[in-house]
Protein backbone atom coordinates (compact mmCIF):
# COMPACT_ATOMS: atom_id res chain seq x y z
CA UNK A 1 0.00 0.00 0.00
CA UNK A 2 1.20 3.67 -0.51
CA UNK A 3 -0.81 5.96 1.52
CA UNK A 4 -1.42 9.49 1.14
CA UNK A 5 -1.96 11.41 4.50
CA UNK A 6 -3.30 14.90 4.67
CA UNK A 7 -3.94 17.21 7.38
CA UNK A 8 -1.91 20.07 9.87
CA UNK A 9 1.97 20.22 10.37
CA UNK A 10 3.43 20.81 13.33
CA UNK A 11 6.26 23.45 13.69
CA UNK A 12 9.02 20.79 13.93
CA UNK A 13 7.85 20.01 10.28
CA UNK A 14 7.75 23.94 9.09
CA UNK A 15 4.03 24.06 9.86
CA UNK A 16 2.21 26.65 11.70
CA UNK A 17 -0.27 24.24 14.05
CA UNK A 18 0.82 23.88 17.44
CA UNK A 19 -1.10 20.96 19.14
CA UNK A 20 -2.52 17.54 19.42
CA UNK A 21 -4.04 16.93 15.64
CA UNK A 22 -0.33 18.23 14.09
CA UNK A 23 1.47 15.86 16.57
CA UNK A 24 -0.26 13.07 15.67
CA UNK A 25 -0.13 13.05 12.04
CA UNK A 26 3.65 13.84 12.15
CA UNK A 27 3.79 10.70 14.76
CA UNK A 28 1.54 8.63 12.28
CA UNK A 29 3.66 9.40 9.57
CA UNK A 30 6.77 8.63 10.95
CA UNK A 31 5.37 5.28 12.56
CA UNK A 32 4.27 4.29 9.27
CA UNK A 33 7.63 5.31 7.56
CA UNK A 34 8.98 2.31 9.32
CA UNK A 35 6.26 -0.40 8.16
CA UNK A 36 8.07 -1.46 5.16
CA UNK A 37 6.49 -5.20 5.50
CA UNK A 38 2.94 -4.15 4.55
CA UNK A 39 3.49 -0.49 3.15
CA UNK A 40 5.37 0.85 0.11
CA UNK A 41 5.40 4.30 1.30
CA UNK A 42 3.60 7.33 2.59
CA UNK A 43 3.75 10.48 1.51
CA UNK A 44 2.19 13.92 3.86
CA UNK A 45 0.36 16.60 2.65
CA UNK A 46 0.53 19.29 5.01
CA UNK A 47 -1.81 22.36 5.26
CA UNK A 48 -2.75 25.30 7.06
CA UNK A 49 -4.99 24.34 10.20
CA UNK A 50 -6.95 27.28 9.50
CA UNK A 51 -9.55 26.84 7.39
CA UNK A 52 -8.98 28.30 3.69
CA UNK A 53 -6.13 29.89 4.92
CA UNK A 54 -3.28 30.01 1.50
CA UNK A 55 0.08 28.92 2.72
CA UNK A 56 2.97 31.79 2.74
CA UNK A 57 5.80 29.74 0.66
CA UNK A 58 5.81 28.00 -2.72
CA UNK A 59 5.53 23.90 -2.48
CA UNK A 60 9.36 23.04 -1.50
CA UNK A 61 10.93 20.10 -2.63
CA UNK A 62 10.28 16.85 -1.44
CA UNK A 63 12.61 16.25 1.68
CA UNK A 64 15.34 13.87 2.76
CA UNK A 65 12.81 12.51 5.79
CA UNK A 66 11.49 8.98 6.17
CA UNK A 67 8.38 10.15 4.81
CA UNK A 68 8.12 12.77 1.99
CA UNK A 69 6.75 15.82 2.68
CA UNK A 70 4.52 18.21 0.48
CA UNK A 71 3.20 21.62 1.24
CA UNK A 72 -0.10 23.18 0.09
CA UNK A 73 0.27 25.92 -1.83
CA UNK A 74 -2.67 28.73 -2.93
CA UNK A 75 -1.42 31.35 -5.59
CA UNK A 76 -1.55 34.95 -4.40
CA UNK A 77 -2.68 38.13 -6.02
CA UNK A 78 -5.02 38.28 -9.50
CA UNK A 79 -2.34 36.77 -11.53
CA UNK A 80 -1.02 34.26 -9.15
CA UNK A 81 -2.66 31.26 -11.15
CA UNK A 82 -1.53 32.39 -14.51
CA UNK A 83 2.34 31.12 -12.94
CA UNK A 84 3.55 28.89 -15.32
CA UNK A 85 5.43 26.88 -12.50
CA UNK A 86 1.75 26.37 -10.75
CA UNK A 87 0.00 25.84 -14.34
CA UNK A 88 3.03 23.19 -15.06
CA UNK A 89 1.58 21.64 -11.77
CA UNK A 90 -2.12 21.50 -11.98
CA UNK A 91 -2.17 21.69 -15.60
CA UNK A 92 -4.69 24.34 -17.53
CA UNK A 93 -7.37 21.98 -18.15
CA UNK A 94 -7.77 21.50 -14.72
CA UNK A 95 -7.92 25.01 -13.99
CA UNK A 96 -10.46 25.54 -16.20
CA UNK A 97 -12.51 22.71 -14.91
CA UNK A 98 -12.34 23.45 -11.21
CA UNK A 99 -13.02 27.00 -11.66
CA UNK A 100 -16.56 25.78 -13.12
CA UNK A 101 -16.89 23.40 -10.55
CA UNK A 102 -16.08 25.95 -7.42
CA UNK A 103 -19.32 28.18 -8.21
CA UNK A 104 -21.08 25.38 -6.42
CA UNK A 105 -18.80 25.17 -3.67
CA UNK A 106 -20.78 24.12 -0.13
CA UNK A 107 -18.85 25.89 2.60
CA UNK A 108 -18.77 30.06 2.98
CA UNK A 109 -14.92 31.28 2.04
CA UNK A 110 -13.24 32.95 -0.81
CA UNK A 111 -13.80 31.09 -4.17
CA UNK A 112 -10.10 31.86 -4.96
CA UNK A 113 -8.59 30.28 -2.15
CA UNK A 114 -11.09 27.21 -2.14
CA UNK A 115 -9.83 26.64 -6.11
CA UNK A 116 -6.44 26.67 -4.98
CA UNK A 117 -6.46 24.30 -2.49
CA UNK A 118 -8.72 21.90 -4.78
CA UNK A 119 -5.90 21.98 -7.89
CA UNK A 120 -3.71 21.22 -5.23
CA UNK A 121 -5.01 18.46 -3.72
CA UNK A 122 -5.55 17.23 -7.26
CA UNK A 123 -1.95 17.48 -8.23
CA UNK A 124 -0.98 15.82 -4.90
CA UNK A 125 -3.32 12.58 -5.74
CA UNK A 126 -1.90 13.10 -8.77
CA UNK A 127 1.72 12.79 -7.75
CA UNK A 128 1.36 10.31 -5.12
CA UNK A 129 -1.02 8.03 -6.62
CA UNK A 130 -1.94 6.22 -3.39
CA UNK A 131 -3.79 3.21 -2.36
CA UNK A 132 -5.28 4.77 0.70
CA UNK A 133 -6.08 8.66 1.55
CA UNK A 134 -6.12 9.21 5.24
CA UNK A 135 -7.36 13.00 6.53
CA UNK A 136 -6.61 14.12 9.84
CA UNK A 137 -10.52 15.56 11.20
CA UNK A 138 -13.96 15.69 9.11
CA UNK A 139 -14.00 19.11 8.35
CA UNK A 140 -12.25 21.52 5.06
CA UNK A 141 -9.71 19.29 4.28
CA UNK A 142 -11.84 16.23 4.43
CA UNK A 143 -14.62 18.21 1.99
CA UNK A 144 -11.43 19.16 -0.74
CA UNK A 145 -10.62 15.38 -0.74
CA UNK A 146 -14.24 14.30 -1.20
CA UNK A 147 -14.57 16.61 -4.03
CA UNK A 148 -11.30 16.25 -5.66
CA UNK A 149 -11.80 12.43 -5.57
CA UNK A 150 -15.23 12.99 -7.29
CA UNK A 151 -14.13 15.34 -9.93
CA UNK A 152 -11.11 12.87 -10.91
CA UNK A 153 -12.78 9.70 -10.44
CA UNK A 154 -9.57 8.54 -7.58
CA UNK A 155 -11.03 5.29 -6.60
CA UNK A 156 -8.57 5.09 -3.11
CA UNK A 157 -10.55 4.71 -0.16
CA UNK A 158 -10.69 7.29 2.25
CA UNK A 159 -10.03 7.25 5.87
CA UNK A 160 -10.60 9.67 8.36
CA UNK A 161 -9.29 10.58 12.07
CA UNK A 162 -12.23 12.46 14.20
CA UNK A 163 -10.39 14.24 16.85
CA UNK A 164 -13.04 16.27 18.40
CA UNK A 165 -16.51 17.61 18.28
CA UNK A 166 -18.77 18.15 20.39
CA UNK A 167 -17.51 21.60 22.84
CA UNK A 168 -14.99 22.16 20.83
CA UNK A 169 -16.65 23.14 17.50
CA UNK A 170 -20.06 24.98 16.63
CA UNK A 171 -22.91 23.71 16.18
CA UNK A 172 -23.98 24.15 12.10
CA UNK A 173 -20.14 23.27 11.59
CA UNK A 174 -20.65 20.02 13.22
CA UNK A 175 -24.42 19.01 11.30
CA UNK A 176 -23.20 21.12 8.09
CA UNK A 177 -19.65 19.88 7.58
CA UNK A 178 -18.74 17.19 10.02
CA UNK A 179 -21.33 14.95 10.14
CA UNK A 180 -21.52 14.51 6.28
CA UNK A 181 -17.85 14.10 6.01
CA UNK A 182 -18.32 11.12 8.55
CA UNK A 183 -21.37 9.37 6.42
CA UNK A 184 -19.43 9.29 3.49
CA UNK A 185 -16.00 8.34 4.50
CA UNK A 186 -15.14 4.62 3.94
CA UNK A 187 -13.48 4.79 7.76
CA UNK A 188 -13.39 6.53 10.39
CA UNK A 189 -10.78 6.22 13.31
CA UNK A 190 -11.48 7.96 16.54
CA UNK A 191 -9.18 8.75 19.26
CA UNK A 192 -11.45 7.51 21.93
CA UNK A 193 -14.65 5.60 22.94
CA UNK A 194 -16.11 8.59 23.49
CA UNK A 195 -15.76 10.32 19.84
CA UNK A 196 -16.42 7.42 18.35
CA UNK A 197 -20.00 7.34 20.19
CA UNK A 198 -20.12 10.93 19.02
CA UNK A 199 -19.43 10.00 15.31
CA UNK A 200 -22.11 7.28 15.92
CA UNK A 201 -24.58 9.80 16.86
CA UNK A 202 -23.70 11.79 13.41
CA UNK A 203 -24.51 9.56 11.48
CA UNK A 204 -21.34 7.16 10.59
CA UNK A 205 -21.73 3.54 10.68
CA UNK A 206 -20.79 1.42 13.69
CA UNK A 207 -19.23 -1.22 11.42
CA UNK A 208 -16.78 1.32 9.55
CA UNK A 209 -15.87 3.31 13.09
CA UNK A 210 -12.60 2.01 14.47
CA UNK A 211 -11.54 3.70 18.04
CA UNK A 212 -7.56 3.63 17.44
CA UNK A 213 -6.30 6.23 20.63
CA UNK A 214 -3.46 8.34 20.09
CA UNK A 215 0.12 7.23 20.96
CA UNK A 216 2.69 8.63 22.75
CA UNK A 217 6.66 8.74 21.83
CA UNK A 218 7.43 7.30 24.93
CA UNK A 219 11.27 6.84 24.45
CA UNK A 220 11.35 10.62 24.03
CA UNK A 221 8.79 11.42 26.90
CA UNK A 222 10.06 9.55 29.99
CA UNK A 223 10.88 10.49 33.46
CA UNK A 224 14.38 12.83 33.48
CA UNK A 225 16.68 13.73 36.32
CA UNK A 226 14.35 16.53 38.40
CA UNK A 227 17.46 18.49 39.38
CA UNK A 228 19.11 19.11 36.61
CA UNK A 229 15.75 20.04 34.75
CA UNK A 230 15.47 22.89 37.46
CA UNK A 231 19.09 23.99 37.24
CA UNK A 232 18.07 24.86 33.38
CA UNK A 233 14.86 26.19 33.47
CA UNK A 234 15.92 28.52 36.44
CA UNK A 235 13.55 26.74 39.24
CA UNK A 236 13.97 26.79 42.86
CA UNK A 237 15.15 23.17 44.21
CA UNK A 238 12.47 23.56 46.93
CA UNK A 239 9.79 25.11 44.67
CA UNK A 240 6.79 23.31 44.57
CA UNK A 241 5.42 23.33 41.09
CA UNK A 242 2.60 22.96 38.81
CA UNK A 243 2.81 22.68 35.02
CA UNK A 244 0.17 23.21 32.15
CA UNK A 245 0.89 22.97 28.46
CA UNK A 246 -1.91 23.75 25.93
CA UNK A 247 -3.48 26.72 23.86
CA UNK A 248 -4.27 29.32 26.12
CA UNK A 249 -8.22 29.07 24.92
CA UNK A 250 -11.43 28.92 26.35
CA UNK A 251 -12.51 25.09 26.72
CA UNK A 252 -8.91 24.68 28.25
CA UNK A 253 -10.17 26.60 31.93
CA UNK A 254 -6.75 28.05 32.77
CA UNK A 255 -8.61 30.87 34.62
CA UNK A 256 -9.96 27.97 36.91
CA UNK A 257 -6.39 26.47 37.29
CA UNK A 258 -5.35 30.25 38.42
CA UNK A 259 -8.25 30.37 40.72
CA UNK A 260 -7.83 26.99 41.61
CA UNK A 261 -3.78 27.26 42.69
CA UNK A 262 -2.58 26.77 45.96
CA UNK A 263 -1.28 29.09 48.24
CA UNK A 264 2.20 27.51 48.19
CA UNK A 265 2.46 26.27 44.49
CA UNK A 266 3.94 27.76 41.59
CA UNK A 267 2.38 27.35 38.22
CA UNK A 268 3.70 26.96 34.26
CA UNK A 269 2.13 27.76 31.59
CA UNK A 270 3.66 26.47 28.40
CA UNK A 271 1.86 27.35 25.35
CA UNK A 272 -0.09 30.54 23.85
CA UNK A 273 -3.22 31.72 22.09
CA UNK A 274 -1.84 32.14 18.68
CA UNK A 275 -3.47 29.40 16.90
CA UNK A 276 -6.95 30.36 18.78
CA UNK A 277 -7.77 33.54 17.05
CA UNK A 278 -10.34 35.83 18.67
CA UNK A 279 -10.35 33.59 21.17
CA UNK A 280 -7.06 34.24 22.37
CA UNK A 281 -7.19 34.34 26.31
CA UNK A 282 -3.48 35.67 26.87
CA UNK A 283 -4.65 39.26 27.83
CA UNK A 284 -7.43 38.24 29.95
CA UNK A 285 -4.82 35.64 32.00
CA UNK A 286 -2.39 38.20 32.56
CA UNK A 287 -5.30 40.23 33.59
CA UNK A 288 -6.39 37.47 36.36
CA UNK A 289 -3.16 36.76 37.35
CA UNK A 290 -2.72 40.66 38.73
CA UNK A 291 -6.60 40.35 40.02
CA UNK A 292 -5.91 37.22 41.84
CA UNK A 293 -2.85 38.74 43.06
CA UNK A 294 -0.79 35.72 42.64
CA UNK A 295 2.41 37.87 41.28
CA UNK A 296 5.29 35.97 40.16
CA UNK A 297 4.07 32.85 41.29
CA UNK A 298 2.68 32.41 37.74
CA UNK A 299 5.10 31.99 34.60
CA UNK A 300 3.81 32.36 31.31
CA UNK A 301 6.46 31.02 29.48
CA UNK A 302 4.90 30.73 25.98
CA UNK A 303 5.94 27.80 23.15
CA UNK A 304 8.77 26.22 23.61
CA UNK A 305 11.17 23.91 21.77
CA UNK A 306 10.70 20.34 21.92
CA UNK A 307 13.46 20.26 23.99
CA UNK A 308 12.68 22.94 26.70
CA UNK A 309 9.04 20.75 26.73
CA UNK A 310 11.29 17.87 28.21
CA UNK A 311 12.26 19.95 30.63
CA UNK A 312 9.56 21.29 31.93
CA UNK A 313 7.79 18.07 32.27
CA UNK A 314 10.93 16.64 34.31
CA UNK A 315 10.99 19.76 36.62
CA UNK A 316 7.04 19.69 37.24
CA UNK A 317 5.65 18.21 40.79
CA UNK A 318 2.01 17.86 39.21
CA UNK A 319 0.05 18.28 35.52
CA UNK A 320 -2.86 19.98 35.29
CA UNK A 321 -5.50 20.27 32.79
CA UNK A 322 -8.85 21.43 33.79
CA UNK A 323 -10.27 21.55 30.32
CA UNK A 324 -14.46 21.77 29.56
CA UNK A 325 -13.58 19.41 26.80
CA UNK A 326 -10.89 17.02 25.43
CA UNK A 327 -10.81 14.36 22.97
CA UNK A 328 -8.16 12.68 24.63
CA UNK A 329 -6.10 15.26 25.94
CA UNK A 330 -2.48 14.32 24.23
CA UNK A 331 -0.45 17.14 26.62
CA UNK A 332 -2.07 14.94 29.48
CA UNK A 333 -0.21 11.28 28.21
CA UNK A 334 3.04 13.38 27.72
CA UNK A 335 2.67 14.07 31.38
CA UNK A 336 1.94 10.55 32.23
CA UNK A 337 4.78 9.29 29.95
CA UNK A 338 7.29 11.42 31.83
CA UNK A 339 5.79 10.05 35.10
CA UNK A 340 3.65 12.90 35.91
CA UNK A 341 1.02 12.51 38.07
CA UNK A 342 -2.00 14.34 36.74
CA UNK A 343 -5.15 16.30 37.66
CA UNK A 344 -7.77 16.98 34.92
CA UNK A 345 -11.19 17.38 34.18
CA UNK A 346 -13.66 14.08 34.28
CA UNK A 347 -14.35 14.85 30.87
CA UNK A 348 -14.20 13.27 26.83
CA UNK A 349 -11.70 11.17 26.45
CA UNK A 350 -10.11 12.13 29.60
CA UNK A 351 -11.82 9.44 31.11
CA UNK A 352 -10.40 6.95 29.36
CA UNK A 353 -6.68 8.10 29.65
CA UNK A 354 -6.53 8.98 33.54
CA UNK A 355 -7.52 6.08 35.90
CA UNK A 356 -9.13 8.24 38.56
CA UNK A 357 -7.13 7.43 41.50
CA UNK A 358 -4.06 5.30 40.46
CA UNK A 359 -2.66 7.12 37.44
CA UNK A 360 -3.95 10.68 38.55
CA UNK A 361 -7.40 12.69 39.78
CA UNK A 362 -10.46 13.40 38.04
CA UNK A 363 -12.35 16.46 39.06
CA UNK A 364 -15.69 18.00 37.84
CA UNK A 365 -15.08 20.29 35.07
CA UNK A 366 -14.65 23.89 36.62
CA UNK A 367 -14.80 23.22 40.18
CA UNK A 368 -12.26 25.40 41.65
CA UNK A 369 -12.52 23.83 44.95
CA UNK A 370 -12.42 20.02 43.71
CA UNK A 371 -9.19 20.79 41.47
CA UNK A 372 -7.28 22.88 44.25
CA UNK A 373 -7.45 19.94 47.11
CA UNK A 374 -6.10 17.15 44.42
CA UNK A 375 -3.16 19.43 43.22
CA UNK A 376 -2.49 20.29 47.15
CA UNK A 377 -2.97 16.55 48.06
CA UNK A 378 -0.37 15.74 45.57
CA UNK A 379 2.10 19.08 46.75
CA UNK A 380 2.11 17.96 50.16
CA UNK A 381 2.23 14.05 49.95
CA UNK A 382 5.35 13.26 47.68
CA UNK A 383 4.60 9.50 48.47
CA UNK A 384 1.29 9.72 46.71
CA UNK A 385 2.30 11.89 43.77
CA UNK A 386 5.77 9.71 42.98
CA UNK A 387 3.27 6.34 43.36
CA UNK A 388 0.22 7.98 40.94
CA UNK A 389 3.74 8.96 39.01
CA UNK A 390 5.11 5.64 38.19
CA UNK A 391 1.42 4.04 37.27
CA UNK A 392 0.99 6.70 34.82
CA UNK A 393 3.80 5.76 33.27
CA UNK A 394 3.05 2.16 33.32
CA UNK A 395 -0.08 2.73 32.41
CA UNK A 396 1.07 4.97 28.91
CA UNK A 397 3.73 2.13 28.27
CA UNK A 398 0.68 -0.51 27.92
CA UNK A 399 -1.85 1.42 26.23
CA UNK A 400 -1.07 4.70 24.21
CA UNK A 401 2.89 3.94 22.76
CA UNK A 402 3.20 4.60 18.88
CA UNK A 403 3.54 1.49 17.84
CA UNK A 404 0.43 0.03 19.25
CA UNK A 405 -1.28 3.05 17.21
CA UNK A 406 0.88 2.76 14.45
CA UNK A 407 -0.27 -1.35 13.72
CA UNK A 408 -3.96 -0.67 14.36
CA UNK A 409 -4.10 2.23 11.78
CA UNK A 410 -2.46 -0.44 9.17
CA UNK A 411 -5.30 -2.74 9.87
CA UNK A 412 -7.90 0.06 9.28
CA UNK A 413 -6.08 0.52 5.40
CA UNK A 414 -6.08 -3.20 5.09
CA UNK A 415 -9.96 -3.61 5.59
CA UNK A 416 -10.73 -0.70 3.56
CA UNK A 417 -8.22 -1.54 0.57
CA UNK A 418 -10.07 -5.19 0.60
CA UNK A 419 -13.47 -3.84 -0.31
CA UNK A 420 -11.92 -1.41 -2.83
CA UNK A 421 -9.90 -3.92 -5.64
CA UNK A 422 -7.42 -2.49 -6.80
CA UNK A 423 -8.08 -1.51 -10.89
CA UNK A 424 -6.33 -2.32 -14.14
CA UNK A 425 -4.95 1.28 -13.73
CA UNK A 426 -4.01 1.15 -10.25
CA UNK A 427 -5.69 2.20 -7.04
CA UNK A 428 -5.72 5.96 -6.30
CA UNK A 429 -4.67 7.04 -9.87
CA UNK A 430 -6.45 10.29 -10.78
CA UNK A 431 -7.52 10.60 -14.47
CA UNK A 432 -7.65 14.30 -15.18
CA UNK A 433 -4.85 16.32 -16.89
CA UNK A 434 -1.99 17.12 -14.61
Amino acid sequence: MLVALIGPLPPALGGSTPGGVASHQAHLAAGLAQRSDVLEGVVLLGTNVRALAPATAWCPPMSDRPYPLLRSYVPTGPLGFARPGYLGRVGPGRLLRYMRAVRAWPQPGSRREVLGQLLWYAHFLDRVRPDVIHVQHPLERHLFVRAVTRLEGVSAPVVVTAHSFFGEHPAATIDGLMAPNLRIADAVIAVSPHIAEQATQLGAEPARVWTIRSGVDTARFQPRERTAARQALSIAADARMVLFVGNLEPRKQVDVLLQALPSTATLAIIGSGESAGADDQTTYLQGLVDRLDLGERVRFVGRVPDEALLQWYAAADVFALPSSSEAQGIAALEAMACGLPVVASAVGGLLGTIDDGHTGYLVPPGDVAALGDRLQRLLDDRACAARLGHAARAAVLARFSWPQAVAATVEVYRAVCATRPRSAAGAGHVRGTA
